[in-house]
């Protein structure tokens, strides 16, 4: 995949940004946190087998100290009876229910209906929609956010199966359960100076409400539907839900186009088991071993939902560099980002007088586009919007960049 440079979004207390506010709410510890686990929620789930295989254990540690026989059988057998009626179980259980992926889903439906102007994009993977009113307001007025107190927490519907999804999808998935945020409310329009609401959330919360919303789920051995996908993110007239009304995570993820000093476009490519935890500011600045100094501006481009995955807001940005392609990819990726980044290009675009917003794909080199995921679809798209805006404050630096 060759996705734009992109991460989950973290905003602390009282900090800005273009285009954004941020007026209260709570302070993250910098980097990944670690509130819980796979394997943390698998000993919980799995409770009785552990107390088993703690049952055994006992039961082998006594014999060295020499205890009544006895004793030692009893434990070894409690044990190992505990032990397999909760495998026994887990067994069956797992097996009563499948994930069935709606890879044929272009949602097209959904997205005819959706109000408001928008672009529908669609590439080989996925579909989207390019919010056109807000991301005007986003680029000519900043959005006031707040961040509430309490965190996402999953319904009682998408509980039920959230471990054995998180288990299946993310057995050898490069990902960690970071602390993210999720949007609460819809952006403004307009001049409408409404407060946007952000919730804390962690990435699992993300893994098992908006990627699950991609999947059918239904009953071992028969058609019947135990939980329809798309009903996750539509309202009771069937039109895609307003994230004050949704259920969902909705963690905002935030996009990058990044140009080098010579006109180079940057391209990261993800390795097949990294689960979307891709950072915009990481693999610029960590994968791209770039400093603080040697970037040059960055400025808000657009926002829109990603359908594919459950309509989970995406905002993009474009980064100047003040350093050539070639200082970049002399720069290989550090062991510890090897899981989640497999290559770095620096690649060239045309000039920007043959740059269309409804196929921004061919900004790409043709043997790239076909690999690309939604959203550098969706950051090129904003971007060609942007540059047809003569008052947008970036045209001439884009320009003089790619058109040199």
């Amino acid at each position: 995949m060759w996705p734009a440079i992109r991460q989950p979004l973290h905003l602390p207390q009282q900090c800005s940004t273009r285009g954004f506010t941020v007026l209260s709410g709570m302070r993250q510890r910098p980097g990944p946190t670690y509130r819980w686990s796979i394997w943390r929620r698998g000993l919980w789930r799995y409770r009785l087998t552990t107390a088993g295989v703690g049952l055994a254990t006992l039961s082998v540690a006594t014999v060295v100290h020499n205890p009544p026989l006895a004793l030692s059988v009893a434990a070894a057998t409690a044990g190992a009876l505990v032990s397999a009626l909760e495998i026994r179980g887990n067994r069956r259980r797992a097996r009563q229910f499948r994930f069935h992926p709606r890879e044929g889903d272009d949602y097209r439906d959904i997205t005819e209906q959706a109000t408001g102007p928008k672009r529908v994009l669609e590439n080989a993977h996925s579909t989207g929609i390019v919010r056109i009113a807000e991301s005007a307001r986003l680029r000519d007025l900043r959005i006031r956010c707040e961040v509430t107190p309490t965190s996402y927490l999953l319904g009682r519907d998408l509980r039920r199966w959230s471990f054995d999804f998180l288990a299946r999808h993310a057995r050898t998935a490069a990902m960690h359960n970071a602390a993210v945020l999720g949007l609460a409310t819809d952006l403004p329009t307009g001049t409408d100076d409404r407060v946007v609401t952000l919730r804390p959330a962690q990435y699992f919360d993300f893994f098992c409400s908006n990627l699950l919303a991609s999947y059918d789920v239904y009953e071992a051995g028969r058609d019947t539907l135990a939980l329809r996908g798309r009903d996750l993110i539509l309202d009771h007239r069937g039109r895609l839900r307003g994230f004050a009304d949704s259920g969902l995570a909705n963690v905002v993820g935030v996009s990058t186009l990044a140009f080098t000093i010579d006109g180079r476009l940057l391209l990261v490519a993800q390795t097949r088991d990294n689960m979307g935890i891709g950072g915009a500011l990481r693999e610029l600045r960590e994968e791209c071993h770039l400093e603080p100094h040697e970037i040059a501006e960055s400025a808000v481009l657009g926002y829109g939902r990603w359908m594919s995955r459950g309509g989970t807001p995406e905002f993009c940005t474009v980064t100047l560099l003040k350093i050539t392609a070639e200082q970049v990819l002399r720069r290989t990726v550090r062991w510890a980002e090897r899981p989640y980044v497999g290559e770095v290009l620096a690649v060239h675009v045309p000039p920007t007088i043959e740059w269309n917003p409804e196929a921004p794909l061919t900004l790409m080199p043709a043997e790239n586009r076909h690999s690309a995921s939604w959203p550098p679809a969706f950051s090129l798209s904003c971007l060609t919007d942007c540059m047809t805006d003569e008052t947008w404050p970036q045209r001439a630096a884009i320009a003089a960049v790619v058109d040199q």
